[in-house]
């Protein structure tokens, strides 16, 4: 309880979901962590929903045996770095579930992680939360729908969503002068400033909850439930990952 550790780094370690629940399990650990990367370490959805109940404050369905996971606090950490694992739809579920109601997370990395594989769903959920979010300044999400073409392995080589989405994206999902649409098309989701709260509605959702499914009814994403006008925390620097280090606006940012 006395650890003095804020940042974890270890990417391309093969930790898998196993290694991540583990990981999972002892972030209460470290109360000072604010920057967890977990790279390249071949992490599914068990792994990464394990995680993300840790760093949302739900204890793990292993401690909750199966029964609804109780929340327990969210962790303070500032930024966590998944790219190049695969969190899937089930993973991005839960990350958008946290993202929305964390107080003070300000980065997330999911770029590579297959979130796109079966549709679109579950991306957008997510960058609902990331609008929705009092404290999220990032949001990578590149190269997470399938392309024409395979890799050299025979996989299906990951890109940028399809231009439909990045349509509806920027026609319907983010707020007007909050991000870059240059960005935007790249799936990447950086808070240059936020709204007044005036904007125009969208035709989002905010992300589902439990088993919803995907067929719960659209509604607002521009974020009108409580907290949304909070500025995002401030304090000490944050220890970054390489991937948070190159996204993350500088102060002098329009």
């Amino acid at each position: 309880a006395n650890s003095s550790v804020v940042h974890v780094a270890l990417a391309s370690n093969g930790i898998g979901d196993e290694g991540a629940t583990t990981i999972a399990l002892n972030l209460g650990s470290l109360p000072r962590l604010t920057s967890l990367e977990l790279c390249d370490n071949f992490i599914q959805e068990r792994g990464s929903i394990a995680i993300a109940d840790a760093i949302g404050g739900y204890a793990s369905h292993e401690e909750a045996d199966g029964e609804e996971a109780p929340q327990t606090g969210p962790l303070p950490v500032l930024s966590v770095d998944l790219r190049g694992n695969r969190s899937r739809e089930l993973g991005a579920r839960r990350w958008a579930e946290v993202v929305a109601a964390h107080p003070d997370l300000k980065f997330l990395c999911l770029a590579q992680n297959e979130l796109g594989m079966l549709s679109e769903e579950r991306f957008l959920d997510l960058v609902c939360a990331a609008v929705a979010s009092a404290s999220l300044s990032v949001l990578d999400l590149q190269d997470n729908f399938p392309q024409e073409g395979t890799d050299v392995k025979g996989r299906p080589i990951m890109g940028p969503p399809p231009t439909e989405v990045i349509e509806d994206l920027l026609a319907d999902y983010t707020p007007a002068g909050e991000f870059a649409a240059e960005d935007v098309r790249r799936a990447v989701f950086i808070r240059r400033h936020r709204g007044g709260g005036g904007a125009a509605e969208k035709k989002g959702r905010q992300p589902q909850q439990g088993q919803q499914q995907g067929s719960a009814q659209r509604h607002s994403c521009g974020g009108t439930s409580g907290g949304a006008a909070a500025g995002t925390p401030g304090g000490a620097s944050v220890p970054m990952s390489p991937s948070a280090a190159s996204l993350a606006p500088s102060a002098g940012s329009p």
